[in-house]
């Protein structure tokens, strides 16, 4: 294993997984949304591992930590609801009688809406999940398959037995994962109702995981970036003894190690920076130095060897600097395709990356506590 590779695992194993129940009927479109939400032909057939009655576990293996589990549902049929409803809840009980680390945190329950179907069954087994404190969010899957006004009148049906149950607000996402004809939606406004709602423990391993929403990966990368900025305020100066560029640069590895975290599972173009020798993050940030050395000049006094302590301010707009130069990097590197590309056209690809987004963050400047909304609306 690489470096690279090595720092990212670190961080990666010291995420809190959280456990995601997927529940609905037979061919509602369970696996076709898991998979797009994480990838990968994550709910594969033949790829989970059986775990109850009810319910198989992706990723099959029990030995490697992963960044969410997923339990997904093995469905049902008419004439076995009470049946599958007995073995959730079942479930859902012995789960809590484990560590709070194996309880099931979110589940998705998984409505076909092409069908235009949300039954007394259906509201039974919600009411269950909620009265054992599970937030629950309901998917009108396939809604590419419904007119506005079914899917409408189907929501009015899911707020009738809400109201007859009394049950709180229930959280509903109308979404097309996979459709025959148009543009798939509502992916992302899962993704991001399901982030609001898992325990904040298990919401940055979820967001590093999903790659259906890439926004989110940015919004969390620069709280990331943000924190570390007004750390540099709370010391009010930060002593580092025979400072050079390169020197303060490496002592921020772990910041960019952290936003390379929320993008790393993706693709192979970790590995790929990680072999690249000269592309890695210490590398990738030494080709910074140069720039470094004309940002400290423009930012102390003449009279200021670049050899004392750095203020706050200029460490904060240093590390401003940095770690929005690697979240750009990072998020053009997700949506960009590397496949068959030859290694020389990916490594220029990256420098040529780094350096544009490098110049274009030189601009910020941290003075003061009030301008840490900069970073947000960089970020935007």
């Amino acid at each position: 294993m690489g470096q690279l590779e090595g720092e990212l695992s670190a961080v990666l194993a010291k995420m809190s997984p959280p456990n995601i129940a997927v529940i609905g009927r037979t061919g509602a479109g369970k696996s076709t949304l898991i998979n797009q939400v994480f990838g990968a032909e994550l709910a594969k057939t033949g790829t989970g591992l059986p775990v109850s009655d009810a319910f198989i576990r992706y990723p099959k293996s029990l030995e490697e930590k992963p960044l969410v589990v997923v339990y997904d549902s093995a469905g049902y049929e008419m004439g076995k609801e009470i049946i599958f409803r007995s073995c959730v809840v079942k479930f859902i009980q012995d789960k809590k009688l484990h560590e709070i680390e194996e309880h099931i945190h979110l589940v998705w329950y998984v409505i076909h809406a092409g069908l235009k179907r949300f039954e007394h069954f259906d509201a039974e087994i919600i009411s269950l999940l909620r009265s054992e404190r599970v937030p629950v969010i309901i998917i009108l899957s396939q809604s590419d398959l419904a007119r506005a006004d079914e899917i409408a009148s189907l929501e009015e049906t899911i707020k009738n037995y809400r109201d007859a149950y009394k049950l709180d607000e229930l959280t509903i996402c109308k979404i097309a994962a996979n459709p025959i004809i148009g543009e798939q939606f509502g992916v992302a406004s899962l993704v991001e109702h399901s982030s609001s709602l898992l325990p904040e423990l298990y919401t940055e391993a979820f967001i590093a995981r999903q790659v259906a929403d890439l926004q989110l990966k940015k919004k969390m990368a620069t709280r990331y970036v943000r924190n570390a900025a007004a750390a540099c305020f709370g010391t009010g100066f930060i002593p580092i003894p025979n400072t050079t560029p390169a020197a303060a640069i490496a002592s921020q590895t772990y910041l960019c190690t952290k936003i390379a975290s929320l993008y790393g599972h993706q693709g192979e173009w970790v590995k790929i920076l990680d072999k690249a020798g000269a592309v890695t993050i210490a590398s990738m940030l030494t080709v910074a130095i140069t720039w470094f050395l004309d940002l400290f000049s423009t930012l102390l006094p003449p009279a200021n060897p670049i050899t004392g302590s750095i203020s706050g301010g200029t460490a904060a707009t240093y590390i401003t600097i940095i770690g929005m130069t690697y979240t750009s990097v990072f998020e053009k590197l997700s949506l960009k395709d590397l496949t068959g590309s030859e290694y020389e056209d990916i490594e220029r690809y990256i420098r040529k990356t780094f350096e544009e987004e490098f110049k274009k963050n030189l601009k910020l400047r941290i003075w003061s506590e009030k301008d840490l909304d900069k970073i947000d609306r960089t970020a935007k």
